[in-house]
């Protein structure tokens, strides 16, 4: 690449990092209507519909729901009424079995005393995605294997006892600290995942820690390798009691200034004991996708999902103030506010286990 070609690509991101839209809005009070569909999939979510106030209105927001309006999924095949969830106000169900079709095009619409909005969304075609080759990462002089894993091990199936079924092997990729491993978003990938980016404007990835919630005794150094804390054995205060007692074992407890930076600090529970947001998504454009350290925040069993999400959801979270904060999101609710969206997606199981050498 040139100097030139360079410095325009630069000026070109500058520009638009600087160009912020000064423009003013003046409020209106409307209905807010947030609604998901999956491809393939029942209605799994429900919808919500509410009303809007302004910032400095005193209303409890719990009268701002709406729970009396005439909701409608509507669809090329069909017009479907969803009825109200009772006790959980602003709430509502489709009571059909009704199959959402990848590619096709459905609208949520909701009547409330004489004022109509919607919101359409298609549904994104079926995702496909696929673990790459083995490969090597290279890192300061040294050579580290990058294993293909099996992504074919698990499937929605509402008939079954679980809603779901585990059909194949589930591999483990030790997560290992420190230069080379825990450093940028560049450092080394766990595994990859590839994925047709012609196809999609962006892809959501949820990273779900299974067993976050398992507790034990904090880490101690084993000195004399015997498996047992004996006395003069240091152990690691997470939740700076004093004492070595309980915490949520399987989180990844890294205070360094890098992690912190990278990741943020730690959430702490009435005990003081620390925990990560979980499950905790990602939003990524190009593939593939190096799988590293950053995904994860919990040793042990993880659900892996990757979203096909549809332009609607596309136009509105850039919009949030994560990826641009001067630009507003993009609502396409018609009349109101909110967002009708869908997605297609794919899920599989890996286990991240503690390295050891």
């Amino acid at each position: 690449m040139g100097i030139k070609t360079l410095y325009w690509i630069l000026l070109s991101l500058f520009l638009a990092g600087c160009m912020i839209n000064d423009e003013t809005y003046d409020y209106q009070e409307k209905l807010v209507v947030w609604a998901h569909l999956q491809s393939n999939m029942h209605m799994i979510d429900t919808v919500f519909v509410s009303r809007s106030a302004e910032i400095s209105e005193s209303t409890p927001a719990e009268s701002l729901w709406v729970s009396d309006a005439e909701v409608r999924v509507i669809g090329d095949t069909i017009d479907l009424l969803l009825s109200a969830v009772p006790g959980i106000p602003g709430r509502y169900v489709m009571g059909s079995d009704h199959i959402f079709i990848s590619g096709e095009t459905y609208t949520i619409s909701v009547t409330h005393n004489g004022e109509r909005v919607s919101g359409t969304t298609t549904i994104p075609e079926e995702l496909s995605i696929e673990s790459t080759h083995p490969s090597v990462y290279y890192c300061r002089g040294q050579e580290y294997d990058v294993p293909s894993i099996n992504i074919d091990n698990f499937v929605i199936d509402i008939g079954s006892p679980f809603g779901f079924r585990i059909t194949g092997a589930i591999d483990t990729v030790a997560l290992r600290q420190g230069n080379c491993f825990t450093e940028s978003f560049a450092s080394y990938p766990l595994y990859k995942i590839d994925f047709n980016e012609d196809d999609y404007q962006t892809i959501r990835i949820i990273s779900f820690a299974l067993e976050a919630d398992s507790m034990d005794l904090e880490p101690f150094n084993d000195i004399n390798a015997n498996g047992f804390w004996d006395a003069g054995e240091e152990f690691e205060d997470w939740n700076n009691s004093g004492l070595r007692d309980s915490v949520y074992i399987n989180l990844i407890y890294d205070t360094t200034g890098t992690y912190v930076r990278w990741k943020g600090g730690y959430f702490r529970d009435e005990n003081n004991v620390p925990y990560k947001l979980n499950p905790w998504p990602w939003n990524v454009e190009t593939a593939p996708v190096s799988m590293s350290w950053l995904f994860y925040d919990y040793y042990g069993l993880h659900l892996m999902t990757f979203q096909a999400t549809d332009e609607a959801f596309f136009n509105y979270f850039q919009g949030l103030p994560e990826f641009n904060s001067f630009v507003l999101p993009s609502s396409n609710i018609d009349g109101g506010y909110g967002l009708v969206s869908s997605s297609a997606s794919r899920s599989f199981l890996v286990y991240i286990d503690r390295f050891e050498e």
